[in-house]
């Protein structure tokens, strides 16, 4: 097992950390779960002051690991995420092998599949048998997160992955708040369920957790991959080392997902202290892989009954390979498109979303929140009864529309089933318009080279042409791709790379 330690330097952490986990507790606690105590020990813990002096890390010894030798920052150099190991830096390993170095999304330009953090929200992880949702900031994936930190020491924490996933490495990035990150860090793993058996991945001591600086993240480099369904994270540290309990800003595992067996099917109604308007409920209708819906304030009928009332906006998206949705909320109102996604517990039963404003490497551009599953639903955001497709409304009134729910095997131009709904549709707007020129325009994400990129969206956008021909259309079709040049927001998290991936129909 090899280990590269990084420093980076959190903005603002310090302070938003406390505001933030007040006011979660605050919100949730009156219309949710509550949070665990972890704000009220957090405004008395003091904070650690971030410093980019490029210090060295200590190292603590560990009964099941030698000492890893901690590398140093250099000043004024960019901060990364858990998954970016420090530029340049390597550490002699506990086998003697040397950390390379080189991030997860630099796999791609060697022709080898691309590694992505597989126990993030954005690959459709979630925690198992937690009271509370305070968890979801230590694995959503956005760079300066607070984090986490709760009273529990030790505090376990069991994430499903949507399918069998195979890890090479682990991240930990230390606390924002001094004597907080844990002095022991343990990672299992299972094949089977929630409840395991489990087998030790990592098991090692923290680096100089006493004192680290915010910002620290640890990269354990395993000698064999292993191969996981369920991962299970245990922080622990001594009572008198852990005054103001325990956490980490980020966990990640770095590898290559496991895609899930089927299909999600994430239809019904969901409802959302946050985010989706006073009454917070959102109705998702699914077809295949394509889901739209709504997000409606509810008439009041003097009973506990829920009614459409007032539609504020509209959901239009699809269920990513990792069992996630990827949706695009569109508020009438104030006519604006806001990219996000909902993740989803196994039993269906919980769900978390989070919106991305602008630059959403930052935290305070991302707005998060817990929701629960109403049930199944005969309610329609249709209250005419008209039948209304809004994906084709776009492309008429537009003359652009993305398509949702448009899936592809890994890396590969090879259309997956579940797309085949929605192209049916396309197809049947398409042959009613016989006189439209379209362009299907492919685009992908910065992983990779541009060359690779270049190639797999064209790929990808003939792969479209060729099924809509198939099903009928005469309109002049055109096959157009654009590689990572067009983005719709920055390629700075595995979630917003997952948005600029994407296939888009262009009226001409």
């Amino acid at each position: 097992m090899s280990f590269t330690v990084r420093f980076q330097q959190q903005r603002g952490c310090a302070t938003r950390f406390t505001v933030a986990a007040a006011m979660t507790a605050l919100l949730l606690s009156g219309c949710h779960h509550k949070h665990d105590d972890a704000a009220s020990s957090s405004a008395s813990a003091p904070t650690q002051a971030s410093d980019a002096s490029g210090a060295t890390a200590g190292a603590a010894a560990s009964a099941a690991a030698p000492t890893p030798m901690a590398s140093t920052g250099a000043a004024g150099a960019t901060p990364g995420s858990a998954a970016d190991p420090a530029n340049g830096a390597s550490n002699e390993a506990p086998n003697g092998a040397t950390a390379s170095g080189s991030s997860a999304a630099d796999a791609d330009t060697t022709g080898k599949t691309p590694e992505v953090d597989v126990a993030s929200l954005t690959a459709g992880a979630f925690a198992v048998g937690q009271t509370s949702d305070d968890w979801f900031r230590l694995v959503d994936g956005v760079p300066d997160s607070p984090g986490i930190q709760v009273n529990q020491n030790p505090y376990a924490l069991v994430l499903a992955l949507p399918g069998q996933a195979r890890i090479t490495s682990f991240a930990f990035t230390s606390s924002p708040q001094i004597q907080v990150t844990p002095h022991h860090i343990k990672v299992e793993y299972s094949t089977q369920a929630a409840s395991g058996p489990w087998s030790v991945a990592y098991d090692a001591d923290f680096p100089d957790a006493a004192t680290v600086r915010q910002g620290v993240t640890v990269r354990a480099t395993l000698k064999e991959p292993v191969t996981a369904g369920f991962l299970r994270l245990t922080l622990s540290s001594s009572p008198q080392d852990a005054p103001y309990g325990v956490g980490l800003s980020r966990f990640s595992a770095l590898g290559t997902p496991g895609a899930a067996p089927d299909v999600r099917h994430v239809a019904g109604l969901y409802h959302f202290p946050l985010n989706f308007g006073s009454s917070g409920y959102v109705l998702l209708e699914q077809n295949g892989a394509g889901v739209e819906g709504c997000y409606f304030e509810s008439a009041q009928d003097g009973g506990n009954a829920v009614h459409v009332g007032q539609v504020l906006g509209t959901i239009v998206g699809g269920i990513e390979q990792g069992g996630y949705l990827r949706f695009m909320r569109n508020d009438q109102q104030a006519n604006a498109s806001t990219p996000g996604i909902m993740v989803f517990s196994p039993d269906g039963k919980k769900v978390f979303s989070a919106l991305f404003h602008g630059d959403a490497h930052a935290f305070s551009n991302v707005d998060e929140g817990a929701g629960t599953s109403v049930g199944p639903t005969k309610l329609s955001c249709n209250a005419s009864g008209k039948a209304e497709d809004p994906v084709a409304s776009q492309l008429e009134q537009t003359g652009h529309v993305q398509l949702y729910g448009v899936n592809f095997d890994l890396d590969q131009s090879t259309l997956r089933a579940d797309a085949k709904p929605v192209l049916d549709r396309m197809a049947a707007l398409l042959k009613s318009h016989g006189d439209w020129k379209i362009e299907v325009a492919g685009h992908t994400d910065t992983t990779g080279s541009d060359a690779h990129n270049v190639a797999l969206s064209q790929a990808r956008a003939e792969a479209v042409v060729a099924y809509l021909k198939q099903a009928g259309v005469s309109s002049t079709l055109t096959a157009k791709g654009y590689g990572s040049t067009q983005p719709l927001v920055p390629n700075t998290t595995d979630a917003l790379r997952a948005q600029n991936r994407r296939v888009e129909l262009v009226k001409q």
